[in-house]
Parts: structure tokens; sequence; C-alpha cells
């Protein structure tokens, strides 16, 4: 796929939902190393850059349709600007939380790597996922865009549960639903995995 980026950003503007999953993948890595950058050292542990990039993409698609399509650096930068903002409000309800700092086992991990590959093998009963035929990175980047396209409960409960390895009783009270309603929101949300990283197969490699 030769596509060029600023062709993406046009198609994005325009409702194309491949070309948004494709343009995510593209900014990641810079993204991710000035997240990363800016968690101060009271926070790591509590907070990783996946968790603001997760809510960073959730954000970029819902409101993908008011963003004025000029270009690739454009985008680059509305998107940093919504990353700068969750992280600003990631930050805020942590210390407004006033949570104590975790103990050695209970830490998140800096990078969320090993569950984001784990989570895109399980999407796939084919076992070909892009986990399995693209580059380590890549394949992390694919499975968190197509995560963040999901339906919210879908999306919040793969999260905790595969993510997060969050327990099920734990989720649901989360969430305010039953057990039975999680597990039924997990298998529908790893369908929609599916699906999602199936349509984006096109824009995974090249076209840059």
């Amino acid at each position: 796929m030769d596509t060029s980026r600023d062709e993406l950003v046009e198609l994005a503007a325009s409702g194309d939902r491949v070309a948004m999953g494709r343009l995510l993948i593209l900014t990641d890595e810079p993204l991710r190393k000035r997240i990363s950058r800016r968690i101060t050292a009271d926070l790591q542990g509590a907070l990783s850059a996946e968790d603001v990039l997760q809510e960073t993409y959730v954000e970029a698609y819902k409101h993908i349709g008011q963003f004025e399509p000029h270009g690739h650096r454009a985008f680059c930068r509305w998107l940093t600007t919504i990353a700068d903002r969750k992280l600003v409000d990631l930050v805020r309800a942590l210390r407004a939380a006033k949570r104590p700092p975790r103990h050695r086992e209970q830490r998140i991990p800096d990078d969320r790597s090993v569950s984001f590959l784990t989570l895109g093998q399980l999407a796939d009963k084919h076992g070909e996922t892009p986990s399995k035929v693209m580059a380590g990175r890549e394949a992390v980047q694919a499975v968190q865009v197509a995560l963040a396209a999901l339906p919210e409960a879908c999306r919040k409960a793969i999260w905790m549960r595969h993510i997060e390895g969050k327990p099920v009783k734990e989720i649901a009270a989360a969430l305010g639903r039953t057990e039975r309603a999680v597990h039924q929101l997990c298998y529908r949300g790893l369908a929609l995995l599916r699906e999602e990283m199936g349509s984006r197969s096109r824009f995974l490699t090249g076209g840059g």
C-alpha cells in the first residue's frame, strides 16, 4: 500500500476508520516516547504510556470528524494536543485519589507489550493475527489501535480483563454489570477486535 500520509489524513477525516488506524500506528512511537518522558517518577508504576495512549486514541476516533485535514504534520500536532491533555487529566485523577505508592508486586508494567501481543493472539481463532506476522512493536501498536475503535463497554471489559488482568468479579463491580455480562462483553469484544485488525491488514505494513 503506497498511500501517502497526507492521503491517509484525508481519508481518515472523511470517515475511513482503516486509514485512521494506520495513522495512529504511524504516530504511535514518537507519541509513546513523549508521554513516557512526561510521566514523573512518583507516578511510574501507577500510570503507563499505554494508559494515556488508549485514552488518546479513543478521543481521536470520536473527534476525527472535527479535524480539518491539512496534512500529516497537522494531524500529529492535533493528536499530540489530545495526548498532552489526557496525560494531565489522568495525572490529576491519580493525585486527587491520593493513591498510596504501589507495592513492587502490584506495580503496573512500564510497557504492556506482552499483554497486547497475547490479546492479539487470543483475538484470532485461526492463529493468523498481525502479532504473528509482523514485527513485535508494530503488532502491539496494531492491537492497541484496534482496541480503541471498539464500542465503549467492550473496550473497557477487554482492557480490564486482558490488559490489566483484573478478575471478572472486580470488572463486573466496576462496570455495574453481572459477571455473565462481563464474559459476554469480552467474547463480543474479541470478535470485534478480530474484525478491526483484519480490516486494517492492508495498512499495517508499508505505505509510509
